[in-house]
């Protein structure tokens, strides 16, 4: 889980999505749960929105609540473009 090796906090999944995707200091990265829209998936998702300074934001969901997220779930997100 979390860098304390507890459940993960919005500050562990920055820091991952940061590092993972070379972010500058000036992109932001807003991190949020929300309600699972499909019924054969998780009921909570966490989103991640990046908006760098000079572009359109973009953004990813993974399939687990904040707590639960690792740094594998992360990573297979930005492969496999987020979500299902």
């Amino acid at each position: 889980m979390g860098t304390t090796g507890g459940a993960t906090s919005a500050e562990d999944l920055e820091a991952w999505v940061r590092d993972d995707l070379g972010l500058d200091p000036g992109e932001a990265v807003h991190i949020a749960e929300q309600p699972g829209t499909d019924p054969r998936c998780s009921p909570v998702v966490t989103q991640v929105t990046i908006t760098p300074a000079d572009a359109e934001a973009y953004s990813f969901h993974i399939e687990h609540a904040l707590a639960e997220v690792d740094r594998m779930d992360v990573i297979a997100a930005l492969a496999f473009g987020g979500g299902h």
